[in-house]
């Protein structure tokens, strides 16, 4: 059994970038997450089973460039992926019904993963 921690920091009650993203755009930022995972042996989707309209991923293990290509380098895109990466946290996809658009932001979920928590002397893996 596992425990997921929420990290909350002062700047957590700043105003965090939003950007609002297209369907199409999160149809192809899943299916590159499910690729690079594969390709890296990470789960970087959380739920992978089924995402649904709300999720998390992981973006520090993957280059700025390749995840912002998905979604034509918009700049809200890159202030949001650039500030998790930096604060070492994961992006969070939400569906917002009243204003029918998707927004990621800056979760409050560290980005890393269980496989990186390791006994002192082990390498971690990222």
């Amino acid at each position: 059994m596992s425990t997921q921690f929420r990290i909350t920091v002062p700047a957590d009650e700043l105003t965090d970038p939003v950007a609002v993203v297209t369907a199409r755009q999160l149809a192809a930022f899943r299916g590159f997450l499910r690729a690079e995972g594969d390709r890296l042996g990470l789960q970087l989707l959380e739920p992978d089973e089924y995402p649904g309209e709300n999720f998390e991923a992981r973006v520090c293990p993957i280059a700025l460039a390749s995840i912002t290509a998905r979604f034509d380098h918009d700049p809200a895109v890159i202030a949001v992926v650039e500030e998790a990466q930096f604060r070492a946290r994961r992006v969070s996809i939400h569906r917002d019904r009243a204003a029918a658009e998707i927004h990621m932001r800056v979760a409050l979920t560290s980005d890393r993963s269980l496989d990186s928590i390791s006994p002192v002397g082990t390498p971690m893996r990222f």
